[in-house]
């Protein structure tokens, strides 16, 4: 008799009770997912675009190489470097527009701390601010370590250092081409501009 009651008030509850419960289980499943996602998240600290770079090295092996190099914790902190975007030397148009379009969007998001990219392209892009000074960002110290590399603008401004001598890009054989110079430079509206100080350093082979 009390199998019977009970199985009636199971059947009871899941007929005018289901949706409602499973609503709940649902929304109770997405918590715990979302809880559990931003607890093992990991903060990003450096998102670098390295374009038409022309390297086999991945930028798993990139971002990897300089976590350690600048002993950063890869259980808590995460660095992106993209390095298969293009905007010149591909018969795809449509790849062109995708990689300005990633390249745009990422600026626009406060995404994207650092980018390198061929010299004309460098410069046409600071006529639109890209590019933030480095005056403004590096120490004595540094600007002294990096003035042979400095890419500076008629007005004075330091918008980026020239890629093509730089220690840990030529290692990764980017932008060592001899028929097309190269500029890396920090994103006007960096989220992690000391980071991105760190990372032009790194290139240069001068870390403090």
């Amino acid at each position: 008799m009390e199998k019977s009651k009970i199985k009636n008030n199971l059947e009871y509850f899941w007929m005018y009770y289901k949706l409602p419960f499973l609503a709940g289980m649902i929304v109770v499943v997405l918590v715990l997912y979302f809880l559990s996602t931003s607890l093992t998240a990991k903060d990003m600290v450096l998102s670098v675009m390295l374009i038409d770079a022309h390297t086999d090295v991945s930028s798993e092996k990139m971002a990897e190489e300089y976590m350690e190099a600048s002993g950063l914790d890869t259980k808590k902190y995460q660095v992106q470097i993209q390095n298969n975007l293009m905007f010149q030397g591909t018969d795809s148009g449509s790849y062109s527009m995708t990689s300005l379009s990633k390249f745009m969007a990422d600026i626009g998001s406060e995404l994207l701390d650092v980018c390198g990219m061929t010299k004309d392209d460098f410069v046409k892009y600071d006529g639109s601010q890209t590019w933030m000074d480095l005056r403004d960002c590096l120490t004595d110290e540094q600007r002294t370590v990096l003035e042979d590399k400095l890419l500076t603008t008629d007005d004075g401004r330091a918008i980026g250092i020239m890629a093509d001598d730089l220690p840990v890009l030529k290692a990764d054989n980017c932008y060592t081409s001899t028929d097309t110079e190269a500029a890396v430079g920090i994103i006007y509206n960096t989220p992690h501009k000391e980071e991105a100080v760190k990372y032009l350093l790194y290139l240069a082979g001068a870390m403090e």
